[in-house]
Parts: C-alpha cells; sequence; structure tokens
C-alpha cells in the first residue's frame, strides 16, 4: 500500500522507530492521519490566529498523546504567548496515539503540525515541553518519526534546533543533553522574546553560530557550548500579571475535559521537603485572576500547587459560581479546607474532595514537613460531609526518608479510623513511591529498594481491602525507580533512552545494553560534599539551606512555611 503524500512527497518514518513497533496487519485499520488531524482542529473550541509568514516557524512538541498535551496549561501559555509575538509562529504537534502510531509506521509518514499538517523538518526549531521524567523517551519517539537525528551531534545546518522547557527541563536538564541542543531554565514568559531574537537574528548562519545566539540568552543552557565556569541562573516571572493567566483552547478530547485553565497561583509557601514543585518555582506567586479568565458559564480548572493560599481563593471560586460557573482543583491542601470551602466547592460542581497526607503517623509528616495532625485530617474530613462530599481521596507516598514498617501500617490506621468515624463517604487511598528529586533537602538520599516498596505496598493494599467504604488504588514501584534514575542521573543517560525508545520501552535491556548502572543514580547515599549533575544550574535555592533542612528532616524537626519579604533563608527572594 502507498503510503499517504504531503506536500507532494511521501513522509518517511525513521527505520529505527519502525522496526520498534510491532503492527498487527490483520487487525488494524487504516486511520487518515490528515483528516483525523483536521476534525481534531474543527472540533476545538478557541484558538488564535498563527501568522503563517513570521521570521521564526517554531513547532512546539508535547511527548505524550493530545489529550495530556491539551490538559497542560504551561503548554498553552506557551503557544499563546508564542504567536502573540510578532515574529515567531507556533504551532502544536504531540505524539501519536497507539493507532496512529502504527499507522505511521504502517504508511511511513512523519508526524506533522496540527495547524498547517507540515513536517517537522520544515521548522527552525523544534521546542519540548517536558512535565515528566517518563515522557523522556518519547522525545526520543518523536524525533524518530520526524526523521530527525536522536542525538544533538548527529544534526545539521538544515535540521531544525530542538529545545526543551518545563520543569524536567529546569531542575535536571542532564539525561537529555545530548539529545536536547537548548534548554530554557526556569520561566518561560522571561525568557521567549529574547529566544525568539536570538533565533531570528541567526537564521541562515551554520549550526553552531545559531547554537551559540542561544546560549547569549539569559537562562538558556546549551550542554555543547557549556562553560563550567558560570552557573546557569533560573528565570523568575516576578510579576505574572504581565503574563496570561488561561489556556487558549478547550476540547473535549483532553485529560480532564472541556474545562478552560486558569493559573491562580505558582510556587508553594509550604516548605514540604519531598516537593519540587514547592522548590524550583519559588518564591511562591500569586495571580491576580481576571473574570475573563474564569470563563463565566462553563469550567474553570484551577491551577497552582497552593491555589487555596492565595489570598482572594474563595472570592475567586465565588465569582465563578455567581457567574454560573463550576470550576475544579485537583487537591486540597489540609490546612486551607474549611466548612465554608467544602460548600462552595460543592456548589461549584466539584464532587470528590482530594487531600494528601502524604504519610500515615505524626511522626514522618514531622520528617517531610507536612505538618498536620491526625485531628486536622479528621475535621477536613468532617467539613467535606457536612457539605455533602460523598467520596474523598486521600493521597500517600511509600518509601520516604526514614519510613519504618510501622508507619506504613499507620496509613491503614488512620484510614480505618476515617472509615468509622465517617461511614457514608467512600475512601480511595491512593500510593506512590517516593522520589528524592534534585533541589530539594532530600536529593542527598538513596531511594528505597524494590523489593521493599513491593513489600509495603503488598500490606497496605491488603490493610486497605479489608476496611469496608475503601479502596486501593498504587503506582508501579517499577516505574517509579524508573522515574528515580531519570531524576536524578546525568548525560549518560542518553543513550539509554534512545535504546529504550527503540525497544519498546524496556530500561532495564536498555541499562544492560549500555552499561549503565541504576542503582549508582538511585540508590546510593550522596555525600555533602559531591558535585550533583545538577549543580551547574543555579535555582536560587541556597544549597546549604537545602543541607540544614535535610539535617532538620532526620531530627524530625519541622520549618514555619515561608514568610514573603520576612526573611532570606533560602535564597529565591530578592
Amino acid at each position: 500500500m502507498k503510503g499517504l503524500v504531503h506536500c507532494g512527497r511521501a513522509l518517511g518514518v525513521s527505520s529505527a522507530l519502525a522496526q520498534s513497533i510491532s503492527l498487527p496487519y490483520h487487525e488494524a485499520m487504516a486511520v487518515d492521519l490528515f483528516e483525523k488531524a483536521k476534525a481534531r482542529v474543527a472540533s476545538e473550541r478557541g484558538g488564535l490566529s498563527i501568522d503563517g509568514a513570521a521570521a521564526v516557524r517554531i513547532a512546539l512538541a508535547f511527548p505524550n498523546e493530545y489529550r495530556v498535551g491539551m490538559a497542560s496549561l504551561g503548554y498553552q501559555l506557551v503557544y499563546r504567548m508564542l504567536n502573540d509575538m510578532p515574529n515567531a509562529s507556533c504551532e502544536r504537534v504531540f505524539l501519536p496515539d497507539a493507532i496512529d502510531m502504527d499507522e505511521h509506521a504502517r504508511t511511513h509518514t512523519e508526524i506533522f503540525t496540527l495547524e498547517s499538517l507540515r513536517p517537522l523538518s520544515e521548522f527552525h526549531a523544534l521546542a519540548f515541553s517536558v512535565s515528566f521524567e517518563l515522557d523522556y523517551i518519547n522525545v526520543v519517539r518523536m524525533l524518530d518519526l520526524a526523521n530527525l537525528p536522536a542525538l544533538s551531534r548527529d544534526r545539521d545546518d538544515h535540521d531544525p534546533i530542538v529545545i526543551a522547557g518545563g520543569p524536567c527541563a529546569t531542575f535536571n536538564p542532564e539525561p537529555l543533553a545530548d539529545i536536547v541542543d537548548a534548554f530554557v531554565i526556569g520561566d518561560a514568559e522571561e525568557v521567549l522574546p529574547e529566544l525568539v531574537n536570538a533565533m531570528e537574528a541567526s537564521l541562515g548562519k551554520p549550526r553552531k553560530a545559531r547554537l551559540e545566539a542561544l546560549a547569549s540568552v539569559a537562562s538558556v543552557y546549551v550542554p555543547s557550548l557549556y562553560d563550567v565556569e558560570y552557573r546557569v541562573r533560573r528565570a523568575v516571572a516576578r510579576d505574572l500579571a504581565c503574563y496570561p493567566a488561561s489556556s487558549i483552547i478547550r476540547t473535549d478530547e483532553a485529560e480532564f475535559g472541556d474545562i478552560g485553565l486558569v493559573e491562580v497561583t505558582r510556587g508553594c509557601p509550604r516548605k514540604c521537603r519531598f516537593c519540587l514543585a514547592g522548590h524550583i518555582t519559588r518564591p511562591p506567586r500569586a495571580r491576580g485572576v481576571a473574570l475573563d479568565d474564569l470563563r463565566s458559564g462553563s469550567r474553570s480548572g484551577l491551577v497552582g500547587a497552593a491555589v487555596f493560599d492565595h489570598p482572594e481563593a474563595l472570592d475567586i471560586c465565588r465569582s465563578i459560581v455567581d457567574a454560573g460557573g463550576e470550576f475544579t482543583v485537583s487537591s486540597v491542601r489540609l490546612e486551607t479546607v474549611s466548612p465554608e470551602l467544602a460548600r462552595l466547592m460543592i456548589e461549584g460542581g466539584q464532587r470528590t474532595l482530594t487531600i494528601a497526607p502524604e504519610a500515615g503517623s505524626e511522626r514522618l509528616r514531622r520528617v517531610i514537613n507536612k505538618c498536620c495532625a491526625e485531628e486536622q485530617i479528621l475535621e477536613a474530613v468532617s467539613a467535606a460531609r457536612e457539605a455533602g462530599f460523598a467520596r474523598v481521596k486521600l493521597y500517600f507516598m511509600i518509601g520516604l526518608p526514614t519510613e519504618t514498617d510501622g508507619d506504613v501500617t499507620a496509613i491503614i490506621g488512620l484510614t480505618g479510623r476515617l472509615s468509622r468515624e465517617f461511614p457514608a463517604i467512600q475512601f480511595q487511598v491512593s500510593a506512590s513511591s517516593f522520589v528524592p528529586k534534585p533541589w530539594t533537602p532530600f536529593q542527598w538520599h538513596a531511594m528505597e529498594r524494590e523489593n521493599v516498596l513491593k513489600k509495603r505496598y503488598a500490606r497496605l493494599r491488603s490493610g486497605i481491602s479489608s476496611i469496608k467504604n475503601a479502596r486501593f488504588t498504587g503506582e508501579s514501584p517499577r516505574l517509579a525507580l524508573v522515574q528515580g534514575c531519570l531524576a536524578r542521573g546525568d548525560r549518560r543517560l542518553g543513550a539509554v533512552l534512545v535504546a529504550a525508545a527503540r525497544n519498546g520501552g524496556d530500561y532495564g535491556a536498555a541499562l544492560r545494553a549500555t552499561g549503565a548502572d541504576s542503582a549508582h543514580y538511585i540508590h546510593r547515599e550522596r555525600s555533602e560534599d559531591e558535585f550533583l549533575p545538577w549543580d551547574h544550574l543555579d535555582m536560587l535555592i541556597d544549597k546549604g539551606y537545602l543541607l540544614a533542612e535535610y539535617k532538620k528532616a532526620l531530627r524530625e524537626d519541622t520549618t514555619a512555611p515561608c514568610s514573603l519579604g520576612a526573611c532570606r533563608l533560602c535564597g529565591a527572594c530578592e
């Protein structure tokens, strides 16, 4: 069967990727990839105009499927900001859905952007928004699907520059350093205008000159040109009011449905010691949210690590409800749950209250600086019951520093007590494995072994399953270990990512084939004076502060939340 044709020529998928995909020919149904893309765009609500004649053409890539990417507010904000620039145009591209992936391989069709259906080789830059370590492999897959070399050193003057931004690009870009040409470190708002201007000024020049132009932009890290004599400083958008707050496109296909996403806060003042987002987005900032951003008459998704720490949070929610709309938040901090807030959430259409005690015992909560007593948890659930909630979701972590089997038993005991005191509520207990992330006080700590994590998961699953009105869901410890390896790794893992992308995602085989030792990254305690793979970055957090917090954790001492303007302990406030 002939391949699909676009722009007068057949588009070919790299043989490396095609060989890694097993195609069930007898079951496959032909998909017109271009017609599907057109229909997808036609079904979207909202959008903006794109200047096809702009000097700099950028393909904005999300290394996961469309439904996931369109639920990312950060991705949509970058798309909006780039198209607002007079010298740039930006189009979207996503990892194909499973059925589309088969069709790309079967028809040898390169991936293309949604808006113009152009292959990625026709753009000046391919910019990835990377939010999750397990999506690193999809960066390689998308490069293979675009017939672009996976490694930076193999690209020539005619290939687009590959850029990455987002949380993962910020906290530790090294595992992708041999794959990505340039990283935006920190808030994109401050960097994008200069980045686009640098690309425009270097158009038509040799590849090295184009990379040198990007390296001259503050907060841009170009691994191939990096000089160890300086650190790359994280960009911080201190006045969020200068930049857009809400998503520009809504679609029923998005992971959370037809929701208008609105950023309410950035950063968090609570200082939980395990939390990456609470550290690499300091200082915490609250947005002034306009009614236009709230999309009255529809559902608004309020985005932020600490939405209800916003000084006007209740007023924002009340404005949505009074305008006939609904709102949703991913989770609510225990400290902020009150009868008034719970009632307002019910009025706003929320049916499940999600809270995150993280640990079952008060001792372990002191270790991670999650300063809430068991009575506070019961008070939050009581407020939920009185407001009319029928479901409460509880998030916990397994494998936290200093955790014992008794701490796992405490999760079961806490759930049992909640079940007895609130028999009308259905409890969903969700557990994930703790990953010690860079730029947190636990960056020196070793990750727990897989056999221990599995044992504790089994204990937790058995205990929760015996509770009448509770059910348990858990994430795979094995995938958490992969996540930990990628989060804490160095650029030697680039070869592992390429191998895994081309062997069907078997990280174990990829590690063996490349000779990489995952235990070196995840199961080894780091010494205080060790130079860490991410130490060449400046996150505006003093390393001595993080180390002091780690030692306080081991002593089970707590730290008060941020007092903006009143302290200079961590270094993030100017």
